[in-house]
């Protein structure tokens, strides 16, 4: 996690240059990437008839990425991050577009890289308020404190001279993971490795959750379930797949909480298999093994390895029982990453043709992390699923028959202006306006700053509502108010400039 983000460097760079170019066919476009001395650059070209019919040279300033999967690359202009459209697949040491930028989607160098996308990736940065990716100054590399939570009590107190007999009780000046229960352990390992449709509880940020909190208090975390799509799954899923396991649901329903001095143990948690300490790639293979045999000892005997053999009609279990992993947590690739390859961390019997080929129906969007999320949260889910993963009208119809059941329209107001902005429906938006104009004050609505700018993409919405209805005049009023809120949101000034003209 020390290397998940760093300055972009040929130390920090797992990347072959030999070939290092890449062709978007819908775009027309070719990607380069080439050092100069000790500076990394990427070259987008077109060319027509031999001839180069555009040429753009763009600086890389930061690879994000330990190289176990991928190296991406970014870049900072006046403080404004941007993912760049070049990507590197470690294991398949091939150069491609990123994640998202393919099928037509390519941003060039316009990707904004935000506080929920850095947040996970890198220890937490100094953000801008009133911005969506502008940064005063940005980490390198996953810190102590992602896991540990802050030291600033704990370093006071040790240098007091005072000290805790930890094989003996729990230090509570620090979080220590291994002190956790199952539950609040795995919240400090979901925060990043549950990757998903990110839905933030009312009035908090991606910065709020500390280790030893409870994850739902701050972020619910979506992703669409599918009937017969058991074998699917996207990159960041490790902890979910994991808690679909028989193994860990048997573990987790008989271990107690008689060992206070480390709650979760006998259950099968993230840290059975992995050191957070060590990387993946440093790791015995046999550690993986020993934690299936460890708990399987009586299925593992001679005699069972016998009977499973000829069961199998193969010697998948020999008697030295190799590889648990390679037949059930198989290599496989994630639905939504290209070119890579990770274990399925559900663990199970190997799953049959058969099964494979059964036909997928879409169950509805599942919150990860919570039992039951509020109709409100479930409607935002469903709007933000359509506004960045896919667009399917029937997540927007979802969100709206949610909604239909809140009645309280102060507290539902942005989830309905973006939904009513999506669908271009102006004359619902202006119809909010004005319900909440006879009940509140105009300068008491959408006048609050915030670290995902939810009042000023109100405004904006409103704007926007008002501009093509022809009523410029409160269009620009409304323009105004959102770059008030966000003045480092470009796409706001640029729209109140419009607006002026």
């Amino acid at each position: 996690m020390g290397k998940s983000f760093d300055i972009a460097s040929k130390l920090k760079s797992a990347a072959e240059f030999k070939n290092a170019e890449v062709y978007d066919p819908i775009a027309d476009l070719h990607y380069r990437a080439f050092w100069d001395q000790d500076s990394l650059f990427v070259k987008e070209f077109r060319i027509n008839k031999k001839d180069t019919t555009h040429n753009r040279v763009e600086q890389v300033n930061y690879i994000v990425g330990s190289g176990q999967h991928t190296n991406s690359h970014l870049q900072i202009e006046n403080g404004y991050l941007y993912q760049m459209p070049m990507t590197f697949y470690t294991q398949k040491k091939q150069w491609d577009l990123p994640p998202g930028f393919e099928n037509g989607l390519n941003t060039r160098f316009s990707r904004k890289i935000g506080l929920e996308c850095m947040s996970c990736h890198n220890a937490y940065p100094d953000f801008v308020l009133g911005s969506e990716n502008k940064f005063k100054q940005v980490p390198l590399g996953i810190d102590c404190e992602r896991c540990h939570g802050p030291g600033s009590i704990h370093v006071a107190q040790r240098q007091t001279g005072s000290k805790v007999d930890t094989s003996k009780y729990i230090d509570y000046s620090i979080v220590n993971p291994a002190k956790l229960t199952i539950d609040a352990q795995f919240d400090v390992c979901q925060r990043c490795h549950l990757q998903g449709n990110a839905i933030l509880k009312a009035g908090k940020s991606f910065f709020d959750f500390k280790p030893g909190q409870k994850l739902a208090d701050y972020i619910s975390v979506f992703l669409p379930k599918f009937k017969n799509a058991d074998q699917d799954f996207i990159m960041a899923s490790h902890a979910d797949r994991l808690k679909q396991s028989p193994c860990f649901i048997k573990s987790y329903e008989k271990v107690g909480q008689k060992n206070k001095l480390k709650p979760y143990q006998g259950a099968l948690t993230c840290v059975t298999c992995h050191n957070p300490h060590l990387s993946v790639k440093e790791t015995n293979k046999n550690v993986f093994n020993e934690a299936c045999v460890n708990c399987h000892q009586t299925i593992t005997t001679p005699a069972n390895i016998e009977k499973r053999i000829k069961k199998a009609g193969c010697g998948l279990h020999s008697s030295k029982i190799s590889n648990c992993t390679g037949c059930h947590m198989p290599v496989s690739g994630a639905t939504d990453i290209p070119h890579v390859t990770v274990h399925d961390h559900y663990i199970r019997k190997p799953i049959t043709n058969e099964e494979k080929n059964k036909i997928k129906t879409f169950l509805g969007l599942f919150a990860i992390n919570e039992k039951n999320p509020d109709n409100l949260t479930r409607a935002k889910a469903y709007i933000n699923q359509y506004d960045k993963f896919e667009q399917n009208k029937s997540y927007l119809d979802s969100a709206a028959n949610l909604l239909k059941s809140e009645t309280d329209l102060r507290k539902n107001i942005h989830a309905l202006l973006h939904l009513s902005f999506i669908r271009n429906d102006f004359k619902k938006i202006l119809t909010y306006v004005n319900k909440l104009t006879e009940k509140y004050c105009f300068d008491s609505i959408f006048v609050g700053k915030s670290l995902d700018n939810q009042d000023a993409w109100s405004a904006y919405h409103i704007a926007e509502a008002f501009y093509y209805s022809n009523n410029t005049p409160m269009a620009v009023k409304w323009f105004q108010r959102a770059v008030k809120l966000a003045p480092y949101v470009l796409d706001f000034r640029n729209k109140l400039g419009t607006a002026n003209a």
